[in-house]
């Protein structure tokens, strides 16, 4: 298992694209986005698709995430959000 955490920076990104969202779309965010947070946990080298430098980035309904994985210490940060798809 890795420990999984969200900068403050990606949570305040994420909550103004929840509140602009309306209600069926909050829903499909928080789906997702709970999703994400347990693939993350159990095996984050298989989520998304990779960048340098150990980033990578996933796509989850409504959102592009950035995330940065650091095996030795096996933790997952999640960097940023971005608005994606419909």
């Amino acid at each position: 298992m890795f420990e999984s955490f969200w900068l403050e920076s990606a949570l305040d990104r994420l909550a103004i694209i929840y509140i602009a969202a309306d209600t069926p779309d909050r829903a499909r965010l928080a789906e997702g986005v709970e999703r994400l947070n347990r693939r993350l946990a159990s095996d984050p080298l298989d989520v998304g698709e990779s960048r340098a430098g150990g980033f990578r980035v996933a796509f989850t309904p409504l959102l592009m995430v950035y995330f940065h994985v650091d095996e030795m210490k096996r933790r997952v940060r999640v960097t940023d959000v971005i608005p994606y798809g419909q």
